[in-house]
């Protein structure tokens, strides 16, 4: 397969600079070296590498969106997932993490394509395909980044966030370089740098939704901004985003019958900005998934997400909803976020009216017609606190629930305790607890000696 010849290159290339083992071994004369931008574009487009099994599995295993029976969760297999669920001090048991490793094999990439496309000379007709290449490859370093803080490194705090500890970031398509855990501030501004340079080199609409655009940078730029609480940023470029794409699936067509809504090709869903998702894991699996009781007592009557989105399955409530048309969650970019942050950010800037009116544009999409009734303009409503509710009914399983706990946890009135009964035990997660910051896996500390989080 065409891709595959590239990503086995790419394997070949980061294991050559592990170590002298690896270039002792004689080069197959058929080997090819990336030299073109398309050899560049095609490690970029990779995407059982580059967009399948992003880094949200622990945040899921983490959040309050489900609940496990007692004989399914004493019969997980992997540690991370059993000690997860109930938040424990040995979350690993000296495993490895795919969360971690496979976000800086995807760095890893992405470094390749954005050190490699520099060496490749241009002629004035190859110019947008040499800068989609370099876009997309600091995009993929952005977004990788972005989901890796998301785990293990404490929520973006102003007052803190120069020294706290963050992530390593790793610019070099070099595995020997010695890494260091940057500090919050650093990791976030190189988020942003990134996307900012790759918003001037990419397309505003991709040829396909795997690949990055100018779109898919302002809805990153847009939610790295909510978390970091600039929500005049955060507006600002949600309303750069939707300027270029602001389609909302009405789910007043929706066949909500059948066991997957949105099954069949991901490019026809108008709301998908970029396409990637997680792992099909075991915890979360149909057979053994409940859908929280809380999360479902939210919908109204006529909220036509709750039949979209949930079905029953041997008297369990599970997920249905992923726009990835299966079992499998989806956790791209999409426009319903973008106008869900647009809302916030206006609520939190005092600007109630137009708060609403993205409120009122996307429940309108949601809701049966003839039951719709707009949010009005009543000082009694508490717009933030919508925004907030709407939020946890529209972006089941996308991976989002655990960034917003993490940071709401910050605010009295929207901090919640999480609670896990099981077996008998119960398991508690206070609002900012350590244990919202997952641990580094073991073997990394070992290698490169940089700080464990604190449990």
């Amino acid at each position: 397969m065409y891709y595959l010849k590239y990503s086995m290159l790419a394997c070949c290339m980061a294991l050559a600079s592990c170590g002298k083992e690896f270039l002792d071994v004689k080069r197959d004369s058929k080997q090819v070296i990336p030299a073109t931008i398309q050899d560049y574009q095609a490690i970029l487009d990779y995407v059982s590498i580059m967009t399948t099994n992003t880094s949200h599995e622990l945040g899921v295993i983490g959040g309050d969106e489900y609940y496990l029976a007692d004989n399914i969760w004493s019969l997980l297999r992997d540690p991370y997932q059993k000690n997860g669920y109930i938040w424990a001090a040995d979350v690993y048991e000296n495993q490895d993490i795919d969360d971690w490793n496979e976000a800086y094999f995807r760095i890893l990439y992405a470094n390749m394509a954005v050190t490699g496309i520099k060496e490749v000379e241009k002629n004035a007709a190859e110019i947008p395909a040499w800068n989609n290449v370099l876009g997309s490859g600091l995009f993929f370093r952005a977004f990788n980044l972005y989901q890796l803080m998301q785990l293990f490194a404490p929520p973006y705090d102003h007052n803190t966030a120069a020294k706290d500890l963050g992530v390593p970031i790793r610019l070099e398509p070099d595995l020997t370089l010695y890494s260091h855990r940057a500090t919050v501030e650093e990791v976030y501004q190189r988020i942003v740098g990134d996307l900012e340079e790759a918003e001037q080199l990419l397309p505003e609409i991709p040829l396909v939704k795997y690949r990055p655009s100018k779109s898919a940078v302002y809805a990153l730029l847009a939610k790295t901004y909510l978390l970091m609480g600039d929500y005049a940023q955060a507006e600002a470029y949600a309303d750069r985003c939707l300027a270029i794409t602001s389609d909302l699936v009405d789910f007043n067509g929706v066949d909500a019958s059948v066991s997957y809504p949105f099954a069949g090709e991901y490019e026809e869903n108008p709301e998908i900005i970029f396409f990637c998702s997680m792992r099909n894991i075991q915890i979360t699996a149909t057979s053994r998934i409940n859908i929280d009781t809380l999360l479902l007592a939210g919908y109204d009557d006529h909220d036509l997400r709750k039949s979209v989105y949930f079905r029953e399955n041997s008297g369990r409530i599970v997920f249905k909803g992923s726009y990835r048309g299966s079992a499998v969650f989806f956790t791209g970019l999409a426009t319903d976020e973008i106008y869900l942050i647009r809302a916030e950010a206006k609520a939190r800037l005092g600007d109630r009216a137009g708060a609403m009116d993205d409120l009122n544009a996307l429940r309108k999409h949601r809701y049966e017609k003839d039951y719709f009734v707009p949010i009005g303009d009543d000082d009694q409503i508490d717009v933030l606190q919508l925004v907030i509710e709407e939020r946890r009914k529209e972006l089941v399983l996308r991976g989002v629930r655990w960034e917003d706990l993490r940071r709401l946890n910050r605010e009295e009135r929207f901090a919640k305790t999480l609670v896990r009964e099981v077996d008998g035990a119960r398991y508690v997660l206070e609002p900012n607890s350590l244990r919202y910051v997952w641990p580094i896996p073991n073997s990394e500390v070992d290698l490169s000696g940089v700080q464990q989080n604190p449990r």
